[in-house]
């Protein structure tokens, strides 16, 4: 019990410190875990991590990604196509390109890495977190999202996809298995539209809270028959969220009750349980690992930097600096991604480390850089 209140403590305590300083939760959260780490090595503080927070971070994972999938819109998609694909794409392309040159030319010669690693590296790199990038836009345009935004979060949109599309491709089994899930999910697609407003029209306002038990039934049925099929329980949380966006958002006390409970609960506890799992030590002796951080994020944000306002001067000639720099919070998918490459046996606990690192001081620096222009603007 003890140990739970001391994770709790700290949890909330992150949550206070990063509304007063005005970053993103999830960096003050993560951090956090990565202090008591520290104070862990450093003989600090002594506690055991309760086997309760290790599921509570593994339900937060399939949540998180479950949200990212409903912020998805397909009908935004559309109406802002072109503009959103070209920012977009390029948005991942750059950065996935340089990163991945730098990992496999430059990296190995002070560092050992495999091709999967470097793959996965510069996946996790570029990729974009909508839902990090879609509240800044929420608090950006005063709440009701205008052409600007929309078509910036259009682009973020297509960005994640690119990364989730790569993820998948290249580090799922194929099987028989997976085939006949993906059938299944297709059907899903179709059928559930129709029933989910049958369900939920029949049981909308009930005091069992009905709808909100079977999403979450539904993310963590799914999830189990997706490690049978061979892939990530992660990806298909996400591709729920997609099919069912549509019917979530047009419930919305629904969809707040389920971010309420995503962002006040399980993600706090994913992140902090991320950062338990961070050497920082390791960092600090290191110098090697500490230079390939620092290459990382220079590389790694110059690209991402690059590729967005190269597109943005030709589409939002206006925002093309601001949209730029905003493309760079990659935490949580970032995160999610590295996770997976730890648990599979595919990054070493130093490059798992390293990548944290390097998302968490690009979405940092990222918030912190439009954090300043919206107070410029403000002002």
């Amino acid at each position: 019990m003890k140990d739970i209140i001391i994770v709790s403590v700290f949890i909330v305590l992150s949550g206070v410190v990063a509304m007063e300083i005005g970053i993103i939760t999830a960096i003050a959260e993560l951090m956090a875990g990565i202090l008591v780490q520290l104070m862990l090595e450093q003989g600090m503080v002594s506690f055991q991590t309760p086997e309760m927070i290790g599921v509570l971070a593994n339900i937060g994972l399939l949540t998180l990604m479950y949200i990212a999938g409903l912020e998805i819109d397909f009908d935004l998609l559309r109406t802002k196509f072109k503009k959103s694909i070209i920012m977009g794409t390029s948005s991942f392309i750059f950065p996935f390109t340089a990163i991945l040159i730098l990992a496999t030319y430059v990296v190995p010669l002070f560092l050992p890495i495999n091709s999967n690693q470097a793959l996965l590296s510069a996946i996790i790199i570029s990729s974009t977190s909508v839902a990090i990038i879609y509240p800044i836009l929420k608090k950006r345009s005063g709440g009701e999202l205008g052409e600007e935004e929309q078509l910036m979060l259009g682009a973020a949109m297509i960005g994640e996809l690119f990364t989730i599309s790569i993820w998948t491709v290249f580090f799922s089994t194929l099987s028989w298995v997976l085939i006949a899930f993906i059938i299944f999910l297709l059907i899903f697609t179709f059928l559930f539209p129709y029933l989910g407003r049958k369900i939920f029209s029949r049981f909308k306002g009930n005091v069992s809270e009905f709808e909100f038990k079977l999403i979450l039934l539904l993310i963590l049925v799914i999830a189990v028959f997706s490690e049978k099929a061979g892939i990530e329980a992660a990806v298909i949380a996400f591709l729920v969220g997609v099919v069912t966006s549509e019917l979530v958002i047009e419930h919305e006390k629904l969809y707040d009750k389920l971010n309420g409970i995503v962002f006040g609960f399980f993600a706090p506890i994913f992140f902090f349980n991320v950062g338990l799992n961070i050497e920082i030590t390791y960092l600090i002796h290191d110098l090697w690992a500490l230079l390939l951080l620092v290459l990382l994020v220079l590389v790694g944000f110059a690209a991402t930097y690059s590729g967005v306002y190269l597109a943005g001067r030709f589409i939002v000639p206006d925002i093309s600096g601001y949209t730029a720099k905003l493309f760079n919070s990659n935490l949580t998918i970032g995160v999610v991604i590295s996770i997976f490459g730890y648990e599979s046996g595919i990054l070493t606990q130093g490059i798992f480390c390293v990548l944290v690192g390097a998302v968490l001081l690009m979405t940092l620096i990222s918030s912190f850089m439009v954090r300043q222009r919206v107070v410029d603007i403000e002002g």
